[in-house]
């Protein structure tokens, strides 16, 4: 039986830990490297496959075998509910939505953290975070390390109301604004109120969501250069 280009893609990539077009070629198909129509076919087989999630691209021209493991943000009843409340008050603000929860398959020392986190556009962080208040949330805004460490009690069912910031990477499930895995990788040695997560336990989560989900390398460094959060922290 003659397998199908597509196949031997797929074989190939279940081979490496990423690949290019050019490299694929080369081993799979070195007749056709020095045509140009050719090499275009293969590349369009290469971005068909990322289009029905058999292959992800990582970076600009390079792919790797799509995992098993899909990064999900938990979603809860609260979460919705704040979300949908901001957004009928606020219907062009960009919300961005997840819970605490969300971080535990990545972490060594499980915390247990039940808050709603909520990051609005800085203009709107004092409507929003009154906006909770008023409908009777025990809701935090923007807490520093100290704060956080003293009053923010994660295991409890409240609501952290943080800036977003602009052009951060995020992605649609259920219908609502969620984090990518890389924005929350960068957040985590960032953020204040996120003190207990950083230094060791940072690198630890960092490695363990390279293991288990597909990281996108650019949208990761990209993130971390505006967060102004040194590259080398982000472990390779």
């Amino acid at each position: 039986m003659i397998e199908t280009r597509a196949e031997n893609i797929i074989k190939y990539a279940e081979t490496v830990e990423e690949f290019t077009v050019l490299q694929y070629a080369t081993v799979n198909e070195p007749e056709q490297l020095e045509n140009a129509s050719m090499m275009r076919s293969i590349a369009n087989s290469i971005n068909r496959l990322v289009r029905i999630g058999k292959l992800q691209r990582v970076r600009l021209g390079v792919f790797v075998k799509m995992k098993f493991n899909r990064w999900q943000v938990v979603l809860g009843e609260q979460e919705k509910a704040v979300y949908d409340l901001i957004h009928a008050q606020y219907p062009l603000v960009k919300v961005c939505v997840y819970n605490g929860e969300t971080f535990a398959p990545l972490q060594h020392h499980l915390a247990f953290n039940q808050a709603t986190y909520i990051e609005v556009e800085r203009d709107s962080v004092e409507s929003v975070f009154h906006q909770l208040q008023d409908a009777g949330y025990e809701v935090y805004c923007c807490p520093d390390e100290q704060m956080a460490y003293d009053y923010v009690d994660v295991k409890k069912k409240i609501v952290v109301v943080k800036a977003l910031v602009s052009q951060a990477p995020l992605a649609r499930q259920e219908g609502y604004y969620v984090p990518t895995l890389e924005k929350l990788l960068v957040d985590i040695r960032k953020d204040k109120d996120f003190y207990y997560m950083q230094g060791i336990e940072a690198s630890y989560m960092t490695d363990t969501a390279r293991q288990m989900y597909v990281i996108n390398e650019q949208k990761l460094q990209r993130y971390a250069k505006r967060r102004n959060v040194v590259l080398s922290m982000i472990d390779k």
